[in-house]
């Protein structure tokens, strides 16, 4: 389970609550898990997935441009990438079905993104933020 705390903080409101939501989602299909449904919970999950970084990624994306953000590039490569790789989970589940092995591998992907890409990568947007306010 992810608990949130304010060092996840980017800064950016709209956007930190966004983050949130993902975490309420990772915490949900993680909490189902530990009562062994997580092969119920996982398509809900993925389908909120496939919704956020939809409109997510856009929304961060036309921040970054509206800001002139100097790394929108390699951070819409990111995005990018992430989709990717959730929708390999998708096209496996579609194919096959729920599994044990399918839901750890949302479940750490889902952690990863959290921990990894807001803490670091965001937070460099953030950053360009707060100096470029100051």
């Amino acid at each position: 389970m992810i608990v949130w705390n304010d060092s996840m903080l980017i800064g950016i409101p709209d956007i930190d609550n966004q983050h949130k939501d993902l975490m309420v989602a990772c915490n949900q299909l993680f909490e189902a898990c530990t009562k062994g449904k997580g092969r119920t919970e996982i398509e809900q999950t993925l389908n909120f997935v496939v919704t956020y970084t939809k409109k997510h990624f856009k929304y961060e994306e036309n921040y970054q441009a509206q800001h002139m953000y100097p790394g929108a590039t390699p951070h819409k490569w990111m995005h990018t990438q992430f989709i990717m790789q959730v929708g390999g989970i998708v096209k496996e589940f579609n194919q096959n079905g729920p599994s044990v092995t399918l839901v750890s591998r949302l479940n750490n992907l889902l952690v990863e993104w959290l921990y990894n890409h807001i803490n670091i990568e965001d937070r460099k947007l953030g950053e360009f933020i707060s100096r470029k306010s100051a």
